[in-house]
């Protein structure tokens, strides 16, 4: 795997790590791309000791020019793999102060590099409408699927800039689950027994064991994406589960693992959650804490000192017999300083899993989450 992609993989797994521990008890799904990416446009105005803390905490080049370079070629894989086998689209905004002298070097890098354009808002005169703006802008870019991302108490005096990515993705699965072989099975969850609707199917698929875990990898349309499925062996065992996919290089191990075609028989739930989170405490934790502070060093954005104030983020995932649809927006507030065996394997989804939309060219995670309570649809 390259370098890129592994450094990606990395915040990912940190990512899962912190907000599976902040959301305990629920189930979870978000876009590290998504945040990755918000976080990328910030660290393209940072400087001095701001820069290498940002830098390092997307796993981006120290070198500006380097990052951007890269975000740019990352950004146009991503939207250039859409097409007639699924959908998948990624776009960036800037929402700037009206009259607040943004550098023009860096409204360009952001519009060259990240497709980002500029739009001038007031968030002093007119908060309620620079709300609407940008909730209307993310709506558009997400299907319809992720609304009112922006929330009115977001925006203060203060306020000068607001950093948006959306990234939408719909793709049908490359062997469709029969609607007449989903039937209700009984799923073992935190809150114990309850039958839910299953979907099977026997089929040939990219598959890999281990006395802890199984991972099966069922591609979308084109097979240039997939949705990787990491069931643990123990119906309790998802806590044990997460610890060792935090661990460094677990995911790329599992996907590297991945090299042969299994007949298995899949049972698999449907699902559909849609999640919100604020994300500066869990970003502080994760080290990013200094872009918070008062010391931040944005200088490469404007002259007048500004600082990350908070970090939005909603995503929607719903997987059923047919494909996948997935959705998620995140928002950076910133604001002024203060070969197959001869029997298949089994694979029954019938307990809590994690799961990963990746790129399977690039190994890059576009979306993560894990399933507690299939039927719980907001939040877990």
């Amino acid at each position: 795997m390259n370098t890129d992609a592994t450094v990606r993989a990395d915040f990912a797994a940190r990512l899962y790590d912190k907000l599976s521990a902040a959301e305990a008890g629920k189930n979870l799904f978000a876009s590290p791309f998504s945040i990755q990416a918000a976080l990328a446009m910030c660290a393209a105005g940072a400087k001095g000791n701001t820069r290498q803390v940002l830098a390092g905490f997307i796993g981006a080049p120290v070198n500006v020019a380097d990052q951007n370079r890269q975000y740019a070629d990352w950004i146009e894989s991503i939207n250039a793999v859409g097409g007639r086998d699924f959908q998948l689209t990624t776009a960036n905004a800037l929402w700037g102060q009206q009259g607040f002298r943004f550098h023009a070097d860096f409204r360009k890098a952001i519009a060259d590099c990240y497709d980002g354009a500029f739009h001038e808002v007031s968030f002093q005169a007119m908060p309620d409408q620079a709300v609407q703006s940008i909730n209307a802008w993310v709506e558009s870019k997400t299907g319809g699927k992720i609304r009112d991302l922006i929330a009115r108490d977001l925006i203060t005096s203060d306020t000068r800039l607001i950093l948006t990515n959306a990234i939408y993705f719909k793709g049908r699965w490359e062997c469709e689950f029969d609607k007449g072989e989903t039937w209700d099975e009984a799923w073992h969850g935190p809150s114990g027994e309850r039958h839910v609707p299953m979907m099977q199917q026997r089929r040939g698929c990219l598959y890999h064991e281990c006395d802890e875990f199984q991972a099966l990898d069922l591609p979308y349309r084109g097979e240039r994406l997939s949705m990787l499925v990491v069931l643990p062996r123990k119906v309790d065992g998802l806590a044990e589960l997460e610890r060792t996919w935090s661990a460094a290089n677990t995911y790329e191990q599992t996907t590297e693992s991945l090299a042969y075609e299994e007949m298995v028989i899949v049972s698999l739930p449907r699902f559909k959650m849609a999640t919100e989170f604020r994300l500066k405490s869990v970003l502080c934790a994760m080290g990013a804490a200094q872009a918070f502070s008062d010391k931040a060093d944005f200088s490469g954005i404007a002259s007048e000192p500004v600082t990350i104030s908070e970090v939005v983020h909603k995503a929607f995932v719903e997987v059923n017999e047919e494909g996948t649809e997935a959705a998620a927006a995140t928002g950076v507030a910133m604001a002024k300083c203060a070969s197959a065996p001869s029997q298949p394997k089994c694979f029954l989804a019938d307990h809590p899993f994690l799961f990963v939309v990746r790129d399977r060219s690039t190994n890059a995670v576009l979306f993560f989450g894990r399933v507690l309570e299939p039927w719980l649809v907001v939040g877990g």
